[in-house]
C-alpha cells in the first residue's frame, strides 16, 4: 500500500497524527499510505503541510522529552526476579536522561568542558608574544630530535 500515490485530506491526517505519535517519517507515510518520497515531496510543495508537519513533529519531541524527564525523575519499575518467579519489583532511574535534559534546558551551565579550554584576557583567546611562540618552537624542536635519536637507537 506504500506505493499508492493519491492523497487525500484523510491521507494526510493519518500522516500527522502517526507523524505526532510516533515522530516517524517512514511510519507515517505508510499509515497515509504513501512513500516516505511522496511524503516528502508533497512538503516541499505544500507550505501548510510543511507546517502542520513541523507542529507535529514539535510535538512528538515534546511527548520524548516528557517521558526521558518521567524516567529520569519518577523511575520505571523493573522486575525482580528469584529461581525464575517474579518476587517484586526495583524502581530504577535513569541519570543518563536527567543529562541529557540539563544539557538541552542549560547547555552553558552543563555542556561537554574540554581540558584545554582555557581564555586569556577578558575572555579573549591566549595572546602569545614571538618569544613565547619561538620558545613553544624550538621545544618542540627539541622534542622532535629526541624523538627521531630514540627511534633510531630502537632499530640498531
Amino acid at each position: 500500500m506504500a506505493g499508492r500515490t493519491s492523497w487525500t485530506v484523510h491521507a494526510r491526517e493519518r500522516f500527522l497524527e502517526t507523524l505526532r505519535t510516533t515522530c516517524n517519517v517512514t511510519a507515517s507515510a505508510e499509515a497515509a499510505g504513501i512513500s516516505r518520497s511522496r511524503a516528502y515531496e508533497i512538503r516541499s510543495n505544500d507550505k501548510e503541510f510543511a507546517a502542520e508537519w513541523l507542529e507535529a513533529e514539535e510535538m512528538a519531541t515534546d511527548a520524548l522529552v516528557a517521558e526521558a524527564r518521567r524516567r529520569g525523575v519518577e523511575g520505571v519499575d523493573e522486575p525482580v526476579y528469584y529461581l525464575g518467579q517474579q518476587v517484586g519489583k526495583v524502581r530504577k532511574y535513569s541519570d543518563r536522561m536527567l543529562e541529557i535534559l540539563l544539557k538541552a534546558h542549560r547547555p552553558d551551565q552543563f555542556k561537554e568542558r574540554i581540558a584545554n579550554e582555557h581564555s586569556g584576557l577578558n575572555g579573549g583567546p591566549i595572546q602569545y608574544s614571538n618569544l613565547d611562540r619561538a620558545n613553544r618552537l624550538m621545544t618542540l624542536i627539541e622534542q622532535a630530535k629526541k624523538n627521531k635519536k630514540a627511534g633510531k637507537e630502537d632499530q640498531d
